[in-house]
């Protein structure tokens, strides 16, 4: 199984963020704070829950927004699609949906059957781990985490064994624990004790049932009469206790009664709003009143305004005319200012014209103007700019390299001449000689003289160093192979034997100039000497053939140079010719020829704008004298004489301007005070007829409240309300007396309190208390002794008890015999799994520890050659080549880290024997192994990711780079 997406709505920094993960591997690279440790808690949140934080807030609360949580799409190896969906906004499992590949969904059983059972702490610990978990054996020698890995080859598919014998263990401990009491067997147990206690004290004890039942039944008798006699000692006293709450009130009752009989009756008719309706009247007719005031003083304003007012009808009638040549006057200052930005423009683009036709060097404006200056033509320049300027330099270079290659001939000279004709002689000569003294020296077996061996090694030394000097290392190497070889023979002693040849030999000698008998530092002395000549003169010819060459390539320079002058030639002459077709001076390089047609351009722009502002003065002139003619016949029409120039006639059209404005002004306002007057005249006639309602309404009201005025209606009202308060006291003392004694005995407690006298009332009382309390007396004195007997009776009765008892024993004996069989079966099949899983572990423990082995040899370079894990122990240790033990703690940091990489690849791929492989997320685990092994481990990752996917998150660029040398699989994050 692997990763194919991961999407996180909202986790810590990362919202609406989402990656499409390859099979094999991934590396997920990132610097410190880039996401990398936040997107690894979310992968495991989604699969196994979100973790709880120790202050109350969000584990990895989502900062940048969105729901906290997301989704995994799964691919199985059968290439089937899962989608695990979870989100919480706290701590535990959260909201979790799994979608199986035909749409159906499930929740936390379809996902733990879909990662074969494996839990939060095996994924941890095995699957998805960091420098921390690498840095302890305790996380690999976890029960659980052995239980589910060995669990896979046992047959139990990705259930724990640790979990059986766990459960199996919890339930022997909900039956029955030794020292427990709440348990079922325990309880049973207990009370199979107590019943055997009780069935041997129920076997005794008969008689005194029948007189015991007789004195119950006179104590029952005794106890009923005093109850009676106490209920209604009891109603009496709450009788004349009622009677002693009631007689004041009923007292305050009559006096209120007595006040409302010598009131007025017809006040209760008064209704309790009469006033404030009246009142309610009373004000609509005031604010009648002030409206119709209000609108009868805006007509008086608006009539003596009106009056007053006197409109301008002549100017009003030239008023659109008069306003255009208002706004004609200021376009026309505006005009102005344009009339002033046209002569300077004139001035100034004239200036630039006649600057740039002196600047093209004696040419007309027209001839200037008509110069062709398109980009093509700038093209064609910086062509022919482009090609003079190759082949100039292409003519320079040329005449460099043939004045270097003279002056190289020139320092060379003539090859020296050997002055020695016979060395082809004296060499034969010399090569015979040796000949002969190799054939002396082999015939008389002479061993080599002490300085035999030191002389050859100095003559092939001096003869390569002579060699180098001469430039020919190679040819003085060989002549002291020989020069060596000669020496090494002469060492060999001659023992006094006689010679080979005898005439051969002082033949040679005379060659070489050398004694009939030489000694063999002569002979060497002359083989030093014709080595050197010889080198010499190999070195002369040598000299000679490079000579020859060079003025060879002397002359195929000079040949250069004469095709690049020809060059240069022929691109002038276009230049040339170029320039004349376009009427250009031909002495024009092409950078004055870019400038010229730069001067063109300019002064056909300056020339453009110069001739649109000549145009545009003209235009201002004609509108000028147009607007004059106008202005001047408006000023005469309405009585005013003709302006004499510019300003009076600005003067005028101002004047008239204001007049117009107040003529406007006059009429505007005559408009509106018409219009509000009309306005008022129709407001005035509903607000009077407004007036007379109200006025007719209020006379109405107080007609039939019986009032005539106002004031009067008050002081009644008033009068009424006393009378309302005092039938509402009448009211509160009969809901006291019908509280005291119900609704329906109220009139009975009325007539009762009237004729009743308080002091008897309340001897009366006292006396019926006194005789209650002893009455309730002897009555619990009767119920406890009916207490009593009842006991005593049910004492005697007890040996009917004694066969429930023995029934009740013999049905908990067998229930307890169940359960001690249920217990004793669960007892031993945890014994049997507990020894199965043991040696289960003990035979397939090799295994992991063999595949271990593999990949911790690799890593260590074969450094460590076995991997030591006894089952059942919680240690490890380990084996050089040469058979020294270590434990883990004698190991550095570095080493032991690699040891728990390599125990956790054999126990992924244990696991995955038998189970499908799930992902395997690393954490930067690389950071303290060394470069050597670092690159090693990198190559097992490697190889680990050909058979499961391996997300390995880093923030160091070299670590990536080792992992995935070109980058293909490596994701930037951040």
């Amino acid at each position: 199984m692997r990763i194919e997406r991961v999407e996180i709505d909202g986790f810590g920094r990362f919202h609406a963020a989402s990656w499409d993960l390859s099979p094999g591997l991934t590396v997920l690279l990132g610097a410190n704070e880039a996401g990398k440790t936040t997107l690894l808690n979310a992968l495991r949140a989604l699969l196994f829950g979100f973790e709880s934080s120790r202050d109350g807030r969000a584990w990895y609360a989502p900062l940048a927004g969105g729901r906290r949580g997301g989704r995994l799409v799964l691919a199985t190896g059968q290439n089937e699609r899962w989608v695990v969906e979870r989100h919480g906004d706290r701590g535990g499992a959260g909201a979790l949906a799994v979608r199986a590949p035909n749409g159906n969904q499930g929740g936390q059983e379809t996902l733990d059957r879909l990662l074969h059972e494996a839990d939060k702490d095996l994924f941890t610990n095995i699957f998805a781990f960091g420098l921390g978990e690498l840095q302890t054996f305790a996380s690999l020698n976890a029960e659980g985490v052995r239980g589910r890995i060995y669990g896979a080859r046992a047959g139990l598919g990705g259930t724990s064994a640790i979990d059986l014998e766990r459960r199996l263990r919890q339930e022997m401990d909900s039956d029955f624990l030794p020292s427990g009491s709440k348990r079922p067997l325990n309880a049973l147990l207990a009370r199979i004790e107590s019943l055997r206690a009780e069935i041997a004290a129920l076997s005794r004890q008969p008689e005194e049932h029948a007189e015991a039942h007789r004195e119950r039944e006179r104590l029952v008798a005794e106890a009923d009469a005093a109850r009676h006699e106490a209920r209604r000692l009891r109603e009496d006293l709450v009788r004349v206790r009622t009677l002693r709450e009631a007689a004041p009130i009923v007292a305050a009752l009559d006096a209120v009664d007595t006040e409302l009989a010598a009131g007025d009756p017809t006040l209760d008719d008064l209704p309790e709003d009469a006033v404030p309706a009246v009142e309610r009247r009373v004000a609509a007719l005031e604010k009648a009143r002030a409206v119709l005031a209000t609108i009868d003083d805006d007509v008086r304003e608006a009539t003596r305004t009106r009056e007053g007012l006197a409109v301008d009808e002549p100017i009003l009638a030239v008023a659109a005319e008069l306003a255009a040549l208002v706004d004609e006057r200021g376009r026309r200052r505006a005009a102005g200012e344009r009339r002033a930005d046209l002569l300077a423009t004139t001035q100034r683009a004239a200036g630039i014209v006649d600057e740039q036709v002196a600047q093209s060097g004696g040419m007309t404006e027209a001839a200037l103007l008509a110069l062709d200056h398109s980009i093509p033509t700038l093209e064609a320049i910086r062509e022919h700019d482009a090609t003079l300027a190759r082949a100039r330099a292409a003519q320079a270079e040329a005449e460099a390299r043939l004045r270097a290659l003279v002056d190289v001939e020139a320092g060379a000279g003539a090859a020296p001449v050997d002055a020695d004709r016979d060395l082809d002689a004296r060499l034969a000569a010399f090569r015979e000689l040796e000949a002969l003294r190799i054939a002396r020296i082999g015939a008389a077996g002479a061993p080599l003289a002490p300085w035999s061996l030191v002389g050859g090694v100095a003559a092939f030394l001096v003869a390569v160093l002579l060699g180098a000097q001469l430039g020919a290392p190679f040819a003085g190497a060989a002549v002291g192979l020989v020069l060596g070889a000669a020496v090494l023979l002469l060492g060999r002693r001659a023992g006094g034997t006689p010679e080979p040849d005898a005439e051969r030999w002082a033949a040679a000698c005379r060659v070489l100039g050398l004694p009939a008998s030489p000694a063999p530092q002569e002979i060497a002395a002359v083989g030093e000497e014709l080595a050197a000549a010889r080198a010499r003169r190999d070195l002369a010819a040598a000299d000679g053939s490079r000579t020859e060459a060079r003025r060879a390539r002397v002359a195929a320079r000079e040949q250069d140079v004469t095709v690049a002058e020809a060059a240069v030639r022929e691109a002038e002459t276009a230049w040339c010719a170029w320039l004349a077709a376009r009427s250009l001076p031909g002495s024009l390089s092409p950078e004055a020829a870019r400038q010229v047609l730069g001067a063109a351009a300019t002064a056909r722009r300056a020339a453009t704008e110069r001739d649109a502002a000549r145009e545009g003065l003209a235009s201002l002139d004609a509108d000028d004298a147009a607007f004059a003619a106008r202005a001047d016949a408006l000023v005469v029409s309405l009585g005013l004489p003709a302006p004499e120039d510019g300003a009076s006639r600005d003067a005028r059209l101002l004047g008239l301007a204001e007049r117009l404005e107040t003529a406007r002004d006059a009429s505007r306002r005559a408009a509106e005070l018409d219009a509000r007057l009309a306005q008022l005249a129709e407001r005035r006639a509903p607000a009077s007829a407004e007036v007379e309602a109200a006025e007719a309404a209020l006379a109405g009201e107080l007609s039939r409240l019986g009032a005539p005025d106002v004031e009067t209606l008050r002081r009644r009202a008033a009068s009424a309300a006393e009378r309302r308060g005092l039938r509402a006291t009448a009211r509160e003392h009969r809901l006291r007396l019908a509280g005291l004694v119900g609704v329906e005995r109220v009139g009975e407690i009325e007539a009762e309190a009237r004729r009743a006298d308080p002091a008897a009332l309340e001897a009366m009382a006292a006396e019926t208390a006194a005789r209650l309390e002893e009455v309730e007396a002897r009555e619990r004195d009767a119920t406890a002794a009916i207490g009593a007997t009842d006991a005593r009776i049910a004492q005697l009765e007890a040996t009917a008890e004694l066969g429930d008892r023995r029934q009740e024993l013999a049905v908990l004996e067998g229930q307890a015999a169940e359960l001690a069989r249920r217990w004793a079966v669960r007892a031993l099949t945890l014994r049997l799994l507990s020894a199965t899983r043991a040696r289960h572990e003990r035979e397939r423990q090799p295994d992991v520890v063999r595949a271990a082995e593999t990949h911790f040899a690799r890593i260590t370079d074969g450094r460590y050659a076995r991997i030591i894990a006894p089952p059942g122990e919680a240690a490890v240790r380990v084996e050089t080549e040469g058979g020294e033990s270590r434990m883990t703690d004698e190991l550095s940091r570095g080493t032991a880290e690699q040891l728990y990489l390599a125990l956790r690849f054999g126990l992924i791929e244990e696991f995955a024997a038998h189970a499908e492989p799930l992902p395997v997320v690393m954490d930067d685990i690389l950071v303290n192994f060394d470069a050597q092994r670092a690159a090693r481990a990198a190559s097992a990752i490697r190889s680990l990711a050909e058979r499961h996917q391996v997300l390995y998150f880093t923030c160091h660029p070299w670590t990536a780079k080792l992992l995935d040398a070109d980058g293909t699989r490596t994701v930037t994050l951040g």
